[in-house]
C-alpha cells in the first residue's frame, strides 16, 4: 500500500466511541476440519501448557497469552502471520454482508476454522484503529494503570501489529470489557484500490461482514492498590481471519462494519458461565 493509504490514516483518523452491538448469537460445535489454523501451547517455567498461540499451517502466527489469570492479557504477532489465510469459499457472502447467523452458511465456513466448541456472535462494530504508544493503545495506557510497565524494559508491551479497538465498557466497580480486533496484516500491506472499493460500498449504507476467531481472556492482579480503577478485564480479542480491507475502510470512515466471531471456548481464560455474562453485556 502506498503513502496515498498512509496519508488517508493520518487525515482522516480521529477518536471514535468505542462501541459494539450484538446481532445475533448462537452456540456452534466443529468437527473433522481440516484447518490451517490451530490452537497450540508451549511450556514454560514449571508448567507444561503456559504459553497460547494461534498457528497457520503449524508456524504460530499469534502469540495470544498465558494461561495465568493473574497476568496482564497480551497479544503479539509473529513471524507465521506472514503466510496469511485465503478462505474464498465464503468471501461472496462476508463482501454481501450478513444479518443472522444460518447453518448452512456456518457449515461452510467452519471447513477454515479449527475443531471445537464455539458461541458464534454477529457483532455490529465500530473498530478504532489505535496508534500504538498514544492515548487509546490499552497497553500503553489501561494496562500499565493496572499491572505497571515490564519490570525489565520499563516499557509497556508491543504487539507487533497495530491493531483496532471497539467496544469499551464498564461491566462492575471492579471489572472493564476491552473489546480487540487483531489483524494478520499490517495497514501498509493493504491494496489501495480495494479499500477505495470498500470505502464506496460502506459509504453508499452496505455493511460487509469479516471473519474472525476470537477468545476471552479475563485477568485480574493478584495484588493491588484498593484505589486501583477496574483492576480486572474482559478482554475480548477478534483475530482476523478475513476481512482486513473491510475493517480498515470502516475505521477511515467512522462507519460500523459486522463481525462474524467464532469464540473458541476452550482456549479462553473464562469458563461458560463468564463467557455468557459477556455477551449479556453487549
Amino acid at each position: 500500500m502506498n503513502h496515498v493509504i498512509v496519508g488517508l490514516i493520518n487525515k482522516k483518523r480521529r477518536m471514535a466511541v468505542f462501541l459494539s452491538r450484538l446481532m445475533d448469537k448462537k452456540s456452534w460445535s466443529i468437527k473433522d476440519s481440516a484447518s490451517k489454523l490451530s490452537f497450540e501451547t508451549a511450556g514454560g517455567g514449571n508448567w507444561d501448557e503456559w504459553d497460547r498461540y494461534i498457528s497457520i499451517e503449524g508456524k504460530k502466527a499469534f502469540h495470544i497469552g498465558n494461561i495465568c489469570g493473574t497476568c496482564e492479557f497480551f497479544f503479539e504477532r509473529l513471524d507465521g502471520a506472514n503466510q496469511g489465510i485465503s478462505p474464498k469459499v465464503v468471501s461472496t457472502a462476508l463482501q454481501e454482508g450478513i444479518s443472522k447467523l444460518d447453518d448452512e452458511f456456518l457449515s461452510k465456513v467452519s471447513l477454515i476454522l479449527p475443531n471445537g466448541e464455539y458461541e458464534v456472535s454477529l457483532i455490529e462494530a465500530n473498530p478504532k484503529l489505535v496508534d500504538l504508544g498514544k492515548e487509546e493503545d490499552y497497553f500503553s495506557n489501561e494496562q500499565i494503570q493496572v499491572w505497571g510497565e515490564d519490570e525489565f524494559w520499563g516499557l509497556p508491551h508491543y504487539p507487533k501489529i497495530q491493531y483496532y479497538r471497539s467496544l469499551t465498557k464498564e461491566l462492575t466497580h471492579k471489572s472493564k470489557l476491552f473489546e480487540f480486533v487483531v489483524p494478520t496484516f499490517p495497514v501498509h500491506w493493504l491494496n489501495e484500490g480495494t479499500v477505495d472499493k470498500y470505502k464506496s460500498l460502506i459509504s453508499d449504507g452496505s455493511r460487509p461482514a469479516a471473519l474472525c476467531l476470537s477468545v476471552l481472556d479475563i485477568k485480574e492482579p493478584a495484588d493491588y492498590e484498593a484505589h486501583t480503577d477496574h483492576p480486572q478485564h474482559w478482554c475480548l480479542t477478534h483475530y482476523v481471519v478475513d476481512g482486513h480491507h473491510k475493517i480498515f475502510s470502516a475505521s477511515l470512515l467512522n462507519k460500523p462494519i459486522t463481525l462474524l466471531s467464532f469464540l473458541a471456548k476452550k482456549e479462553c481464560i473464562a469458563d461458560e458461565k463468564d463467557i455468557q455474562e459477556l455477551f449479556r453485556s453487549f
